[in-house]
């Protein structure tokens, strides 16, 4: 009995890994497809994969590479014109052989592509610059976006796409230029605002990037986590103004993000430590502020007298802010009211040194 050569066993396991791919994908094509003479043919289960955007790249080569040797047109896309169904099959090939990193592969579905629809349809362009992007030739898939631009700035795809590229380059300036055009024209994509946020913080626009969550807010305004990504953003850019209101202002927002992320969360310990940060900058504004007026004595009697009304409700509201610290330092010894395995350290006497 002889011994199988390395490459003949991962032939063969390869080939189990594919069979095992189409047993568990034709069951849902027998299901979802109402000719049962044609619901089981490999058009069928192409068609299947591309309808449903399944990630399937080694099942597809396995399928369609046999049709497109053959240039077999199946009678299962009768409707529909034999070049349309030829250059869709091909689009399969060329992204599946990407995929899986079989350039040379794609570059001929390519040029069969070319022959079929032409070198300025858009199918073509599209797959052509995909096929650079993989051969590292940046610049030219950047040429060929920008041309589909120029002929139709909303074009979707095309902004995803050089977005990607941009990001992958570090241009990061150029990058968040695109991904602003893409906005301008998407705003309902959630993905693509919280992109944007990343990048706003990744540059150190902690303002953009607050705004950008605040977009996303309103998408899940239920999410605990976005509240308190929210709450330390506010509490970031709290000392970037030189103007104390606007500071005082943040750290309200901030407070708000942190209590409404502890109301769907009680346990949330890390809104938890910010809602006690945020009150305890806010209280250090308020004594900024209160010491500034003071030294102050040359102000008209208008200026005082509205100097006077902002005293007063600062002072109700630093009454609420200092039980609301409180508040959070007690729920914090409750969270760690015993030893941790940081060195033996008692985590309560670590917050009283803090706090």
């Amino acid at each position: 009995m002889t011994t199988p050569t390395p490459t003949t066993t991962s032939s063969h396991t390869a080939q189990e890994a594919k069979s095992k791919l189409l047993q568990n994908l034709i069951p849902k094509v027998l299901k979802d497809s109402s000719d049962s003479f044609q619901k089981s043919s490999p058009q069928a289960i192409l068609q299947y994969i591309q309808d449903h955007k399944l990630h399937e790249p080694a099942l597809v080569l396995h399928l369609a590479l046999p049709l497109w040797k053959k240039k077999k047109i199946s009678s299962f896309y009768q409707k529909i014109e034999p070049s349309i169904q030829y250059l869709s099959l091909l689009e399969q090939i060329v992204i599946a052989a990407l995929f899986e990193k079989k350039l040379e592969l794609a570059s001929d579905a390519l040029t069969d592509i070319q022959i079929t629809a032409g070198a300025n349809s858009l199918r073509y362009r599209k797959l052509l610059a995909l096929c650079l992007e993989a051969s590292e030739k940046y610049d030219d898939a950047l040429g060929i976006y920008n041309d589909m631009l120029s002929e139709n700035p909303s074009n979707v795809y095309a902004l995803k796409r050089k977005y990607v590229i941009l990001r992958s380059q570090l241009q990061d300036l150029e990058a968040r230029r695109c991904l602003n055009d893409y906005l301008e024209q998407n705003g309902s994509d959630a993905a693509a605002w919280v992109e944007m946020a990343k990048t706003c913080m990744e540059q150190g626009d902690y303002k953009g990037a607050a705004y950008c969550y605040e977009e996303v807010v309103l998408f899940s305004p239920m999410d605990a986590n976005l509240h308190c990504t929210l709450g330390e953003l506010y509490v970031t850019i709290g000392g970037d103004s030189n103007d104390d209101d606007d500071d005082k202002g943040n750290y309200v927002l901030a407070r708000k993000h942190f209590a409404q992320c502890l109301e769907f969360d009680k346990g949330h310990v890390r809104a938890m430590f910010g809602l006690v940060s945020a009150t305890e900058c806010y209280l250090e504004c308020v004594e900024k502020d209160a010491s500034h007026n003071n030294n102050n004595n040359n102000n008209n009697d208008k200026k005082k007298t509205t100097k006077k009304k902002e005293e007063e409700e600062d002072v109700d509201d630093v009454e609420f802010v200092k039980d609301l610290r409180a508040h959070g330092v007690q729920q914090l010894y409750k969270s760690f009211d015993r030893n941790t395995a940081m060195g033996g350290t008692n985590v309560k006497e670590l917050l009283d040194i803090v706090f």
